[in-house]
């Protein structure tokens, strides 16, 4: 279908050939999302295990909608992640940020509450990760696109770090949220 010798990058190249050629640029990034500090990685893992957990029964999908939609919630579901789409990390990462006093509360009704709930950091850290992760999505992008919202993104991160370290977290509108009153704790948490 793409083939370099009878697909649609020879023809391509048959009329402009010029072009360049990127196969899997999604892949590439994919990968490099695998490189996340090993607190930001567990955070993710842990994340889309309470998600899977929602969802792998429907009982407790049904019981969860319900809850959230007792208790107003923006949302009523919790999206399901799956490798094969990387991107869908960061709406999963979202959502569960969204839901999370929803998920706390069905887990304990479950008696199912994770340790890591009860970790300091562990919002912080949600809230950072799924900032990151907006700033790489967005609706009906496109490789072209893609590339110039990497290349932005990778001029940021350089800004931020230098404004994190101040103790400037105004670019990360979930972190800010998470962090007001607690500017050492989120510090500290970005830091680890």
């Amino acid at each position: 279908m793409l083939g370099s010798k009878s697909g649609f990058v020879s023809r391509v190249k048959e009329i402009a050939p010029e072009v360049t050629v990127t196969h899997r640029m999604i892949h590439r990034q994919a990968l490099a999302s695998r490189t996340f500090p090993r607190e930001l990685q567990a955070i993710s893992d842990n994340a889309i295990k309470i998600v899977n957990y929602v969802k792998s029964m429907p009982v407790n999908t049904r019981l969860f909608k319900q809850l959230c939609k007792d208790l107003d919630s923006e949302h009523q579901l919790l999206l399901f992640y799956t490798k094969v789409r990387w991107l869908s990390k960061g709406n999963v990462l979202n959502r569960v940020f969204e839901l999370r006093e929803e998920l706390k509360m069905f887990l304990d009704m479950q008696d199912k509450e994770p340790i890591f709930f009860n970790d300091p950091l562990w919002k912080p850290r949600l809230a950072y990760s799924a900032d990151i992760f907006d700033q790489l999505q967005g609706k009906d992008t496109t490789v072209i696109h893609f590339v110039d919202t990497l290349r932005a993104f990778v001029a940021k991160m350089k800004n931020w770090s230098r404004k994190v370290s101040s103790g400037n977290f105004a670019m990360f509108e979930k972190l800010c949220e998470v962090a007001e009153g607690r500017e050492e704790e989120t510090e500290s948490c970005l830091q680890n």
